[in-house]
């Protein structure tokens, strides 16, 4: 019997490319992959539960590593699943080699069950999307995607593969893996005309995006920021910190809404985007985000965000890292003796009103708070994550109501990572956590999640538990989905005039988190104090294993 076929010249090209991982959930379009896998050791399957688990594992390992993360979905259904984390993963500009199986070219025009048009389907959420239509250019095929797939500004890609393509016998791998090196700087004219600014500016602002973390841009982007005595924001939504969360300019994350994002930079002459989105916002409000007058700079490897949304004044087309060396440099030999003097005063100011600023936000925790039945309150929640999480540790935040600048300021010394949402469609953080550990098993990882967004995932536990992934999970249970609370009455309509809400309490029956981990074999706690929590992540830290613990936070009055 012939075995080399198009499924096997697939898997040759993957392990050729340095692909060990496939997240996936298999369907009967997806069997000859799985049979090829009978006999492959160099390739391990992470089975997933239901396809938007796999997204995020994916997500999650490829954030990790840096490498592409590989999904096997199941034809049109599979892929219909995967779309709403896959949004994130687009946002994001996550690299992921999304592939599903579809129905032989004849199935497909008397549209047989499964059989759809995929590429139509994935080409709104991808980079490039394409159904490879002869086993004579599969090979080529997998290899373009991964290359498209990694180049700044990275990316999912979509890879549809009929049956009777990847039946057909194939030939042996007959190419080699490319990549295209995007270490360049921008060019020397654009960095001169940046120093200038940023040397003479009198108020100078830094807002760093999840892009400035994936080039490594963190330790450069902290002295030029110390330089100039800037104060450093982060992107309003980021996947990844973009500058270290305890660096005294540090000034923390701007708004999700256009007004309050643009109070905070009120008064700036001189503003300079790093590798971020320009600017991604939850709501459309008419206003300008950026003060009326201020210089603009943006440094990018993605051309289409600089100048999207607002005019910039240099545009700075790099790699962040590459272009904040020479940049520094540029701009210590440009500053006079007196831009100096005023830059270093600037600094100290900004890093006493930044100081004031976090000893405000800082959550106090009180072990003995009374009446824990009903649980420990949001700050006292807050203060003992901070305090639990060792030093090291990758924390990744989907409790958006209850974690937010408080928690990650009771963090900040300890998180080495941090990574978030970028899309907003929720549910990522349970199988993103899952994923981190898969890329970086020697590493603390931490899932801190809302419990409703939980539940869109929590098939992840039984993938944690089957493949003896350690990563920690912990449920900030207030028993609603507090955040549309929050902004159903703002506004100022019938919910807030009768002060009921409609389909966002979590409750009667409550959802049991220890009885569902469990099942998934999981081991879990509820902590209803502080020092519960606290003890319960060591103990999962300790434990080495996959570790659930339900954190019951007081609801809080509106």
């Amino acid at each position: 019997m012939n075995t080399y076929n198009g499924t096997a010249l697939f898997m040759e090209t993957l392990i050729d490319e340095g692909v060990q991982y496939i997240f996936g959930n298999p369907g009967s379009t997806e069997l000859p992959f799985m049979d090829a896998l009978v006999n492959e050791n160099r390739l391990t399957y992470v089975l997933c539960l239901h396809e938007s688990v796999a997204v995020g594992v994916g997500e999650g390992y490829a954030l990790a590593t840096g490498e592409i993360g590989v999904l096997s979905l199941h034809a049109a259904p599979g892929l219909g699943n995967a779309m709403g984390l896959l949004y994130n993963a687009k946002r994001a500009r996550t690299p992921l080699l999304v592939t599903a199986g579809n129905q032989p070219e004849g199935g497909q025009f008397h549209e047989i069950i499964l059989s759809e048009d995929l590429v139509r389907m994935a080409e709104p959420l991808t980079k490039w999307a394409y159904e490879v239509r002869r086993v004579e250019e599969l090979e080529q095929a997998v290899r373009r995607a991964i290359k498209v797939a990694l180049t700044p500004p990275a990316g999912p890609v979509f890879l549809s593969f009929p049956g009777d393509v990847v039946l057909a016998p194939a030939k042996g791998l007959q190419n080699r893996s490319v990549r295209i090196d995007t270490r360049f700087s921008a060019t020397p004219e654009s960095i001169r005309r940046t120093a200038a600014l940023l040397a003479k500016a009198k108020k100078p602002v830094i807002i760093a995006g999840s892009e400035a973390a994936r080039s490594g841009a963190d330790e450069v982007l902290a002295r030029l920021a110390e330089q100039i005595g800037a104060k450093v924001f982060e992107e309003n939504l980021p996947s990844r910190r973009g500058f270290p969360l305890d660096h005294s300019l540090y000034a923390g994350r701007l708004p999700i809404v256009p007004r309050p994002f643009g109070e905070r930079l009120v008064g700036s002459d001189v503003i300079f985007l790093v590798g971020t989105e320009a600017f991604l916002f939850s709501s459309w409000q008419d206003v300008r985000p950026l003060p009326e007058g201020a210089k603009v700079i943006h440094l990018d490897l993605d051309p289409w965000e600089i100048g999207k949304n607002f005019s910039v004044d240099v545009s700075l087309f790099g790699d962040p890292r590459e272009t904040l060396e020479p940049l520094l440099n540029e701009v210590i030999s440009s500053q006079n003796d007196d831009e100096r003097r005023r830059a270093s005063e600037r600094r100290e100011r900004v890093e006493n009103e930044i100081i004031n600023s976090k000893q405000k936000m800082i959550p106090e925790a009180n072990s003995n708070d009374e009446n824990t039945a009903e649980g420990m309150p949001l700050s006292s929640f807050r203060a003992a994550i901070g305090e639990a999480v060792p030093k090291g540790v990758a924390i990744v935040d989907e409790a958006f109501t209850s974690t937010g600048p408080r928690m990650r300021q009771a963090a900040a010394e300890k998180a080495a990572y941090y990574y978030g949402r970028k899309g907003g469609a929720i549910g990522n953080g349970l199988p993103m956590a899952l994923g981190l550990k898969i890329g970086m098993p020697d590493r603390p990882v931490v899932c801190i999640s809302g419990d409703g967004s939980s539940m869109y995932t929590n098939q992840t536990l039984w993938t944690a538990a089957k493949y003896g992934v350690g990563a920690v999970f912990v449920i900030a249970n207030n028993r609603s989905y507090r955040i549309l609370k929050e902004r159903v009455l703002r506004l100022d309509g019938r919910t807030k005039e009768f002060h009921r809400f409609v389909a966002m309490d979590l409750d009667e029956p409550r959802l049991d988190f220890l009885k569902l981990a469990e099942s998934m074999g999981v081991s879990a706690r509820r902590a209803t104090t502080p020092d519960e929590l606290k003890n319960g992540i060591g103990e999962a830290l300790a434990s080495g294993k996959p570790y659930l613990l339900d954190a019951i936070i007081r609801p809080e009055p509106f």
